[in-house]
């Protein structure tokens, strides 16, 4: 909470311990952990990158990167049907503008609005289309108020389990710490916020958005920054699964004749099991990580493709019970017994239970899944009599309990056990607290696909576990992190120098080794390429001020600032450095321009307390001490109260 300002030789200590939360803070964007600079394509200069929209072999033409898409309405010109029963599926309703989403939310105080959270209220305004969200510290006064209101601009969910939402700061994306949870009824932090509240400052990256939005036009070198229109076609799209319509309209236009299946478009029941499945993984895989191949976009893959030559998903390997995570399915159903014994041609998939054009009502439901289940199984496979079955559902089914309702990683949400356990249950259970893994428990979800000597397959291990230092680990086991990743990722450095993603993870792993003077050079380098890569520009302010240079800091976090104002951390990096260069009202200024988006930050204010008691304002240092003692649990106030005498003794007052 206290942000130190002195130098670091006299904390080396307290600093090696604080580098696993410096860089797992810079690393968190999103629940995926996907890498930013993944984003950005070898320049070539070292092992040639293949892209396998041209070279995988397929009788599919539209697989090609030149295909371009023509979206929905050109599909719903001759699949009106499909169309129509898309548009209730909840894909088709993953992401849209809040004025124009499908009112699901309740507004009252039997919804819990408002509600409080850490000491702090939260209170979501509806005015015609118009929706705010306000966070707040209530009864504390304040030159810098702990009060934040803003509209929020995209709703993203389908509303089955969870709504959540997103501003948009002049085409920055954040989401919004307040979340609308349908099957309660309720308001509350949104997922994974009640671990780690980020308030309104966590940005909102192209792979947040993958598995919500159809397409975006990301700005290159940003975080989360997005040109206008942010979004080409707001819902996951028919070309999401079927690939690019391009050939396909003009072969139907043209009204070409031909024979055999139809190349221009991809139809995924055609395809065999692993890429039929692939389709659906692209976004219901949960891993622990999920690295972009090398020279790969976030939006590159092509349905008929192999998934794992675009997005490789790790997974903890030591852990073969399918944990109940939100969006697990996949893992789970591996793990079936119905999965396993299942062979071609009715290998079991998504599909083969789920129509991914038509959501079932709630009244055909039990009909739907218990005719899937009949496809093998016969009304005799079930040992308990149809009147005993019937007394637990009187519709008979048989996902009742075979595919119980369990308690997930997300508050206030349920999901549908997808291990298919002979003897289920009603009831629903709460899933084991996560466990993070250890480096050597991460592996390839997709490792029975994999050619065990593909260098590509290394260097994505090594990405993945220095990423897991978003999980804010103990330094000991972030060193083991960097540790077991520096081997994999020097390989990967040598192997293709331009290789942006695996530079920075190995500079990372360097600066976890506490090699600063190394990591240090390797983010410069790949500045003297990306001038204005973002995430590598606060990456070395963050390491310079480790490193006691406070002028390299400020001009680094001078040009981070310049390419998203809208980052409290930057401002708050740019204070530090300016405080110690002596330069304090700068410092105060950056201050008060992180508070303005970033109000409960508690670091922040106390590197305020400490500029005002330099510039002799006593009584505006008593100030923001207040409201920092208002933010900070009981059992802590003791420690600030010690800090703050101690600066009082600093200054001189």
């Amino acid at each position: 909470m206290i942000e130190s300002t002195q130098s670091p030789a006299s904390h080396s200590t307290r600093r090696k311990r604080l580098v696993v939360v410096v860089l797992g803070g810079a690393l968190l964007g999103c629940v995926a952990g996907w890498w930013w600079l993944a984003k950005t394509r070898s320049p070539g200069a070292g092992a040639k990158v293949v892209d396998p929209r041209l070279t995988y072999p397929t009788i599919y033409r539209n697989v090609r990167p030149d295909v371009k898409y023509v979206g929905d309405r050109a599909c719903a010109d001759c699949h009106a049907g499909h169309a129509e029963s898309y548009h209730h599926h909840p894909m088709g309703r993953a992401l849209a503008p809040v004025a124009q989403a499908t009112e699901i939310e309740h507004y009252d105080p039997k919804s819990l609005n408002p509600f409080t959270a850490f000491g702090l209220r939260y209170e979501v305004k509806k005015t015609g289309a118009r929706m705010v969200h306000r966070e707040h510290l209530p009864g504390v006064a304040s030159a810098a108020p702990v009060d934040i209101e803003t509209a929020v601009h995209f709703a993203i969910g389908s509303g089955i389990r969870a709504r959540s939402y997103a501003v948009s700061y002049d085409g920055y994306l954040f989401q919004s710490p307040i979340t609308w949870f349908p099957q309660e009824r309720r308001w509350d932090l949104s997922p994974s916020y009640e671990l780690r509240n980020q308030h309104f400052s966590r940005a909102i990256a192209p792979g947040c958005l993958f598995c919500h939005a159809n397409q975006v036009h990301h700005v290159p070198d940003t975080l989360n920054r997005y040109r206008a229109p942010i979004f080409d076609g707001f819902v996951i799209g028919c070309e999401r699964c079927h690939g690019p319509g391009e050939l396909h309209v003009a072969r139907r236009t043209r009204h070409e004749r031909f024979e055999g299946i139809d190349d221009t478009i991809v139809n995924p029941a055609r395809l065999e099991h692993s890429l039929r499945e692939a389709v659906c993984q692209q976004c219901h895989i949960q891993g622990e990580q999920r690295v972009l191949a090398r020279g790969r976009e976030d939006f590159d893959y092509r349905p008929g493709l192999p998934l794992h030559l675009f997005l490789m998903d790790f997974v903890d390997g030591s852990d073969r019970r399918a944990d109940h995570k939100f969006v697990s399915s996949v893992e789970q159903l591996m793990v079936s017994r119905c999965y396993e014994a299942s062979r071609e041609p009715k290998k079991l998939g998504c599909t083969s239970c789920h129509d991914p054009h038509r959501h079932p009502t709630d009244e055909e439901k039990a009909a739907h899944y218990r005719q899937r289940c009949l496809q093998c199984h016969t009304e005799a496979s079930c040992g308990e009599p149809a009147a005993a079955r019937r007394e637990v559902t009187s519709a008979d089914s048989c996902i009742e309990c075979h595919m119980p309702a369990l308690g997930s990683e997300v508050n206030h949400s349920a999901i549908t056990d997808h291990r298919i356990p002979r003897r289920g249950g009603r009831a629903k259970r709460q899933p084991a607290p996560r466990v993070t893994p250890g480096a050597a428990d991460l592996i390839p979800f997709h490792r029975h696909l994999l050619d065990a000597n593909d260098p590509e397959v290394e260097r994505n291990r090594g990405i993945a576990v220095v990423a897991m230092i978003d999980r804010g680990p103990p330094a000991a086991i972030g060193r083991r992190y960097g540790e077991f990743a520096l081997p994999l990722l020097d390989k990967a450095v040598k192997r293709d120098p331009g290789d942006w993603p695996a530079v920075q993870a190995h500079a990372d792993a360097l600066w976890l080794l506490d090699r600063r003077d190394e990591a240090m050079k390797s983010y410069e380098r790949i500045l003297a390429a990306r001038p204005t890569a973002e995430t590598i520009l606060s990456r070395a302010g963050d390491l310079a001020l480790e490193m006691d240079d406070a002028d390299l800091a400020r001009a680094y976090f001078t040009r981070a600032v310049a390419i998203n104002p809208w980052r409290s951390r930057y401002h708050h990096g740019l204070a530090v450095a300016s405080f110690r260069l002596g330069e304090i009202s700068r410092a105060v200024a950056e201050c008060k321009k992180a508070l303005k988006l970033e109000p409960t930050s508690a670091r922040t204010r106390s590197l305020l307390v400490q500029c005002r008691l330099a510039q002799r304002a006593t009584d505006e240092a008593r100030a923001e001490y207040d409201t920092i003692r208002q933010l900070t649990s009981a059992p802590r106030r003791p420690d600030l109260e010690r800090w703050f005498a101690e600066q009082l003794d600093r200054f001189g007052q």
